[in-house]
């Protein structure tokens, strides 16, 4: 695997570096995000805990994959800015499949109190319900006619 940066960009307001990789891969599937983070940490000598793998872009029939990658200057302005599910594809394998256990038991316990029923309000007996068909409203008859006479089509 060779990696070759075609773009670097540093953002003072975020403070971070936005670095555009292009990524050679002959004989080889598409790299793994926790690969490249290990290599451009140790390669820009930066904390893993700093970089992230924000997109890899691989065309179809293609051994090469472009790639976009955020180097930050401290963890504090890490995360406060990269969104939580990027933050997420960028953990190793194994740390992974404990955030995803863990995200899908909370929602379990979530539900667990909205399973309560409401009781429904009891409706009284005399009252019609609203719910029935009522006829429609008779029509006024013009004047000067008898009311069995049909109006003219």
């Amino acid at each position: 695997m060779e990696i070759k940066v075609s773009n670097e960009f540093y953002n003072p307001l975020l403070k971070r570096k936005e670095i555009t990789l292009e990524i050679e891969h002959s004989g080889e599937g598409t790299p793994q995000r926790f690969d490249i983070r290990k290599r451009m940490a140790s390669k820009l000598n930066a904390k893993i805990e700093n970089v992230f793998v924000i997109s890899l872009d691989t065309s179809t029939g293609t051994q090469k994959t472009t790639c976009a990658l955020q180097v930050y200057d401290d963890s504090r302005a890490a995360s406060s800015t990269v969104p939580e599910h990027v933050a997420t594809r960028n953990l190793p394998p194994e740390e992974r499949a404990k955030t995803k256990e863990a995200k899908a038991a909370k929602p379990e316990k979530a539900a667990k109190p909205a399973e309560k029923k409401e009781a429904k309000p009891k409706e009284t007996e005399g009252k019609p319900k609203e719910t029935e068909a009522k006829p429609p409203p008779a029509k006024p008859q013009p004047k000067g006619q008898p009311e069995h006479a049909k109006p003219a089509k």
